[in-house]
């Protein structure tokens, strides 16, 4: 502070004029140099102050407010007067400056310079003149230059000596002289430059004045002559050049003193400048300084209450040595927090304990097979766990907060039940055309709500029907397949011994006879059905291409059903896969074979000549083949879908329900999965679709010994 006092008095007394000190002389650069150098180290020393105080308190509740209060306060009462004196010195300076330059000497300088260069236009324009006028007489004395007349070389030493040139030469375009008529003081021949004579062979008179040597050439073309050019030399007086060379000094002189003015100018404006900018960076150190003290406190207290504010419960303000107001507030704020912290502890340990619980219970209910939801008394759904969603068909999140009857109305009975109400064992689900059997029950009760738990029993449902229709076709092939033979041959022995000898009608014993005998083979086929489902042969696994498989099947098809179109996609991809070809080859024949009854089937009831269409599909998916067949027939019914697969399910009138059985049968033997579906658009039509895996060890053991 006391080094930019000094330095402020010094500058001032310097620009005054008071002292030896003049104010462009280097002692007074120094002084702004050091005035710089001070107001550089104490702005420094300001940011770094200011910087620390944002840093301690970044919060807008901080003392930093405060702070920058005073300093706004004191900056302003130092930039007040600043600026006040600001505006009369510019005034002054600018009015002083003026008087010094005025435009009466500017006018007599540029006059000066103006007489000077009207003489060096008069001069040239009468040597043009006369150039043009010598050109147009030697153009009339053309013959004399091809003669090489004495003639000639006087005449143009006449013209020469009439116009008062220094020299005249008649040259050619590459500067060779022609014809030259000299004087006394005629300088020495420089050729004229490619310019000039591009210039003069335009028609165009090129004149140039060489200061130095006072003297102005001029090259003319000679248009009577094939390449010849007037080529003269006339001297300036010499007086005259350098009063036009003083004058122009005299003008670059005066704008070198208009910069100075504005140098000057800007010098006494970096003088003030310099001594405000020292008055204003003390006058904000000042209020720093002030500020500080008296905003500090406040700024701690302030700073207690942000960190509690963002969660610090441990924040404690720094309690002063003055008994004052601050010191009774700072102390209040020191309990405050502490009665805070200790009532969050207890909080943060009770719900953690009970987070605890939370994670422990989802834990076990995430790795619960089962369904679990929990349920208010307004049947809303207040807990769920992954497997309840997958049952019922919605994603995790789509659980919470609802009623369970808008997602599964077969729930209504149950979602009021009251605890110990007994509620129904089993529920039917129809999803997508499939039926999910759940075995449900319930647990709970009262103010909060019950329990519903829920397994999936639709696989072990359709294995116990299907071990049950197993146990019914070994029983139906045992007990109708002994009297089958008997009847057969009872029917066949009267057909050879009594058909030559009855003579009444035996048209009708014909007739009779062999329906017995063809009623006796179409149950003698189902029972070798019933029997065949009963009794399926174990797989034999061995390498095989279902591409092959896929082609000998659909060929089959073909000669079987003229009237329905059979296409196979894929076939050209390599499909090798482990299975039993035979097995294989047979559920993708009753697949075909169903579709294609299925087309017949629909054209006999709608009466449609409609070709029949139907397209075998073959893709690899990862690690299995997929096997998809559609058709354009009546499709599969939307209920009861997954029934079909069922041993005795069919839809037609005449079928057995054995095929899709034995197909899901020869499937899961073979670890693989089946599926119905609709069509592919336009439709209507069914869809199967088979995957089975590429290798043996692609199956689950476990499934392959559970089929």
């Amino acid at each position: 502070m006391v080094a930019a006092a000094l330095t402020v008095t010094a500058t001032l007394f310097a620009v005054s004029g008071a002292g030896s000190v003049g104010p462009a002389s280097p002692t007074m650069l120094a002084l702004l140099g050091a005035s710089l150098l001070i107001s550089a180290g104490l702005a420094g020393l300001l940011i770094l102050r200011i910087v620390r105080i944002a840093g301690a308190r970044s919060t807008p509740e901080t003392g930093a407010r405060l702070h920058l209060r005073f300093v706004s306060l004191f900056s302003a009462a130092a930039v007040a007067p600043a600026v006040l004196v600001a505006l009369f010195l510019g005034t002054t300076m600018s009015r002083g400056v003026e008087e010094w330059f005025s435009d009466r000497v500017e006018t007599v300088v540029e006059n000066g310079a103006k007489v000077g260069r009207n003489y060096i236009e008069a001069a040239q324009e009468n040597l043009r003149g006369e150039v043009i006028a010598m050109a147009t007489d030697l153009n009339g004395a053309a013959s004399g230059l091809r003669d090489q007349s004495g003639a000639y070389a006087a005449y143009l030493d006449a013209q020469t000596r009439q116009r008062f040139f220094a020299s005249a030469y008649v040259i050619n375009h590459d500067g060779k002289v022609l014809a030259a008529a000299q004087t006394d003081q005629t300088p020495t021949f420089s050729a004229p430059g490619p310019a000039d004579f591009n210039e003069a062979a335009k028609g165009q008179l090129t004149m140039r004045l060489f200061e130095d040597a006072g003297l102005i050439r001029a090259l003319y073309r000679l248009d009577a002559y094939d390449d010849a050019y007037l080529y003269v030399t006339r001297f300036v007086d010499p007086e005259i050049l350098v009063s036009l060379r003083s004058f122009e000094g005299a003008v670059v002189s005066y704008r070198e003193a208009e910069d100075s003015r504005a140098r000057l100018q800007i010098f006494f404006a970096l003088a003030y400048l310099a001594t405000a900018v020292l008055v204003l960076l003390a006058a904000v150190w000042l209020g720093l300084s002030n500020a500080s003290r008296v905003a500090e406190p406040i700024g701690r207290l302030a700073e207690a209450a942000g960190r509690v504010a963002s969660g610090d419960l441990a924040a404690r303000v720094a309690v002063g040595r003055e008994r004052d107001e601050v010191d009774a507030l700072a102390r209040a704020f020191n309990r405050m927090t502490a009665q805070i912290e200790a009532q969050r502890n207890e909080l943060v340990s009770a719900r953690r304990d009970a987070e605890d619980r939370s994670s422990f219970t989802q834990a076990v209910l995430s790795n619960v097979s089962a369904g679990v939801i929990g349920l208010d008394r307004a049947g809303r759904i207040t807990a769920a766990n992954s497997s309840a969603a997958e049952l019922l068909g919605v994603g995790p999140g789509e659980l919470d907060g609802r009623r369970l009857v808008d997602i599964a109305p077969e729930f209504g009975e149950i979602a009021v039940q009251e605890a110990g109400v007994a509620a129904p064992s089993r529920i039917d689900l129809s999803r997508s055309g499939e039926t999910v059997h759940l075995s449900v029950r319930v647990s709970g009760g009262g103010a909060s709500g019950v329990v519903l738990t829920f397994d999936d029993m639709t696989k072990l449902i359709a294995a116990q029907r299907q071990e049950a229709w197993k146990d019914v076709a070994r029983r139906i092939a045992h007990e109708i397949k002994n009297p089958l033979t008997p009847i057969q041959l009872s029917a066949e022995r009267l057909q050879r011994k009594y058909g030559g000898e009855i003579r009444s009608d035996p048209e009708t014993f014909q007739r009779c006879t062999s329906t017995i005998l063809r009623q006796v083979a179409d149950i003698g086929r189902m029972v070798d059905e019933f029997s065949g489902f009963a009794r399926m042969p174990t797989p034999r696994f061995q390498p095989a291409d279902l591409s092959e498989i896929a082609r000998e099947a659909v060929f089959a098809q073909r000669l079987s059903f003229a009237d329905v179109r059979f296409e196979i996609e894929g076939a050209d991809l390599p499909s090798p896969v482990t299975c039993d070809g035979r097995l294989i080859g047979q559920a993708l024949t009753n697949v075909l074979k169903n579709a294609g009854e299925a087309i017949q089937g629909k054209r006999l009831k709608d009466g449609e000549p409609k070709e029949g269409r139907v397209v075998l599909n073959l893709e690899r998916q990862g690690d299995s083949i997929v096997v998809s067949i559609h058709d354009n027939g009546p499709g599969f019914p939307a209920q009861d879908r997954d029934r079909l697969v069922e041993p005795y399910v069919t839809t037609r009138t005449k079928g057995t329900g054995l095929g899709l059985a034995i197909v899901q049968r020869v499937v899961e033997d073979h670890g693989g999965s089946l599926a119905l579906g609709d069509a592919p658009p336009p439709g209507p039509g069914a869809l199967v679709r088979i995957a089975l895996p590429m290798r043996r060890d692609a199956a689950s053991p476990d499934q392959t010994a559970q089929s």
